[in-house]
């Protein structure tokens, strides 16, 4: 972890790692009763979760974030402990999922972050972040979609892709973009971040 955070440049690292170990420890207890996800092993946690989620903030300069289809809060809660002079709001339609952020949220007294249960097309808080970022949620082209009315003028969307998504999704969107290739340490595959700007010309 920490050989991890110092190839990324990350700073305030002893205090940082202590807090992603207790999220850790925290999302394989509930993983036991709640299946939040299927990756299970500590070394595969902190680079495919972790790492992966971390590897991405020093791109997104968003300040209001929307994570969604947060899942067990990732990168949503990442980004809560890395910045807590940000705002992140998490959405899940899988109240499991909701209930285990809600407990991550209380345990680090996270007073930047919120977490909500539901789809995030049915939200009406109209035009409030400048940043929406997903991981697993969908393709680039429907989270543009369902959340097109949550992002402010000039405000971003972010995705997390594998080599594989990015190829097949990219071939057919509909928006202008821009890729970052992502170097995850110790992770042995290939990761992007896709940027599109909410701009007119990139309206529907």
């Amino acid at each position: 972890m920490v050989s991890g955070l110092e190839t990324l440049g990350i700073q305030n690292q002893n205090s940082l790692v202590d807090k992603l170990l207790f999220y850790m420890d925290l999302l394989r207890k509930w993983n036991k009763t709640y299946n939040l996800t299927a990756i299970t092993k500590e070394q595969d946690i902190i680079t495919h979760h972790l790492l992966d989620c971390l590897s991405v903030t020093k791109l997104v300069n968003a300040k209001t974030i929307m994570d969604v289809g947060s899942g067990a809060g990732l990168p949503g809660v990442i980004f809560a402990l890395c910045f807590p002079d940000r705002k992140i709001t998490m959405v899940d339609k899988v109240g499991k999922k909701t209930a285990f952020i809600q407990q991550v949220i209380g345990e680090f007294n996270l007073n930047n972050a919120r977490v909500l249960n539901g789809r995030v097309e049915d939200i009406e808080n109209y035009k409030h972040y400048d940043g929406i970022i997903s991981r697993a949620f969908s393709d680039m082209e429907t989270m543009i979609k369902l959340t097109s009315h949550l992002l402010l003028d000039g405000g971003n969307w972010y995705g997390m892709k594998s080599k594989n998504s990015k190829d097949v999704e990219m071939t057919t969107i509909k928006y202008s973009y821009n890729v970052d290739k992502i170097d995850v340490p110790h992770l042995k595959a290939e990761r992007y971040l896709i940027t599109v700007v909410n701009t007119a010309t990139n309206k529907l």
